[in-house]
């Protein structure tokens, strides 16, 4: 489940980082192609008022000669060659590309023919590039049929506007080769960098996933181990009390005094689920995200008290308990719960001292703070038990039986404790084991 569950968590992200990348994907590209676009139309406007001011090209760009006229230096065929059909010649002599056909043009190159009123036309300009006659009557055959005042031919990798003038109409054809390569080269680009990035965060997400799932696997086994360790400790006193039931049910002819026995250990059994029971919803209780009630509590009294209440139980248990209390110790805190805690520690510290020793309970001021200990003899905690003392129903396997809890005892505590706004910590040495709590 757990698996899944991550899994679950990475698929998520990875849709929602994809889809984000996708939006940013789609903003470039538009971006990139209104660029291009305004290039065009620049373009286009500029060489459509040059050709209407009369301006001559700049380097680079060529001028058809009237019929009859003899071709501009610079635009002489070389070695007597003939041009092509619309196709001029630059500064240099050299046949200056095309647009509107296959040849791939790296830049913003136009074309400018005027229309007459009865439908032929003649080419006013070639501004860096000419065009073969057959694409120049297709392209001027379309722009001229379309009730619009601009357009793309894209079968024809061209881009046009028309304006009417007194002598016709004045189209201008611009070569739209540099808008899809840069698209093109664009959408590789960005498209390769996010992949990148998109790999990258499945990286990134792969191993946070892990850590994002780490406290919920913890609180999986620990809901385990509490179903297990629950189901085990009821199941002692569920047996027995079924046991004796089967007993006296079958011996009806049995005296009062023979079934005293059966019925105390019935009684004894119940007892001991009521007390699991309470140690469980007070445990549920203290988990429970509420509002504690802070006030100015004398914890000196309070342990005093306290203390005073808990020896006979370590006197039963053979224990003594030694007292080391600073006076008049005063913090905001709740009394009640504060009292609980203590009461917990001080039990668990008698249930695991061996008899004739003495638990040392020691409340001392902390700069503003207080510092509370309680310590008891016996043998040392291992290192590896320590981190889980806190777990719910966690003993020693050689405890389980000896002490008679639940292991509920010290995950109460720490809830109380961290509901006071305190810090509980265990140090365990040859001898002795200490618990720390810090206000």
């Amino acid at each position: 489940m757990l698996k899944r569950l991550r899994w679950r968590f990475i698929l998520v992200n990875m849709l929602l980082v994809g889809l984000s990348f996708l939006v940013l994907f789609g903003a470039v590209c538009v971006v990139s192609y209104q660029t291009g676009k305004a290039e065009i139309d620049q373009a286009i406007e500029t060489a459509g008022r040059r050709t209407a001011e009369g301006g001559r090209p700049g380097r680079g760009e060529g001028d058809f000669p009237p019929d009859g006229e003899t071709p501009p230096d610079g635009e002489t065929p070389p070695d007597g060659e003939t041009p092509p059909d619309g196709i001029p010649y630059g500064e240099d002599g050299i046949l200056l590309p095309t647009i509107g056909g296959n040849e791939k043009i790296s830049f913003v190159y136009t074309v400018t023919v005027l229309i007459s009123p009865d439908g032929s036309y003649q080419l006013e300009g070639a501004f860096g590039a000419g065009m073969d006659e057959a694409v120049l009557d297709e392209a001027v055959e379309k722009a001229a049929a379309s009730s619009k005042s601009e357009g793309m031919l894209n079968s024809l990798n061209l881009a046009w506007q028309k304006n009417e003038t007194p002598f016709g109409t004045r189209v201008v054809f611009a070569s739209t080769d540099h808008l899809w390569a840069g698209l093109r080269t664009t959408a590789l680009t960005t498209g390769g960098v996010l992949l990148c990035g998109l790999l990258l965060f499945f990286g990134i997400s792969y191993l946070l996933s892990g850590i994002v799932i780490r406290p919920t696997a913890r609180a999986w086994e620990q809901q385990k181990r509490f179903v297990a360790d629950a189901s085990h400790d009821l199941k002692t006193p569920i047996t027995v009390i079924l046991a004796n039931a089967e007993i006296l049910r079958n011996s009806p002819e049995s005296s009062p005094q023979e079934r005293e026995p059966w019925l105390e250990g019935i009684a004894e059994e119940g007892e001991r689920m009521k007390e699991m029971v309470n140690e469980m919803l007070e445990l549920a209780q203290t988990e429970q995200v509420g509002k504690i009630v802070f006030s100015q509590v004398n914890l000196s009294d309070a342990t005093e008290r306290t203390l005073l209440q808990l020896e006979p139980l370590a006197f039963e248990s053979g224990v003594l308990i030694e007292a080391d209390v600073e006076p008049s110790i005063v913090l905001s805190s709740a009394e009640k719960n504060y009292i609980r805690l203590l009461h917990i520690l001080v039990d668990n510290a008698v249930k695991y001292s061996p008899k004739g020793e003495t638990v040392k309970v020691a409340l001392a001021k902390s700069g503003s703070g207080a510092v509370l200990t309680v310590q008891n003899a016996g043998a040392e905690i291992p290192a590896e038990d320590i981190p889980h003392l806190f777990d719910r129903f966690w003993r020693a396997d050689q405890a389980r039986e000896s002490t008679g809890g639940f292991g509920l005892g010290l995950s109460i505590a720490k809830n109380l404790a961290e509901g006071l706004h305190a810090k509980i910590s265990v140090a365990s040495a040859p001898g002795k084991t200490t618990f720390t709590v810090k206000f």
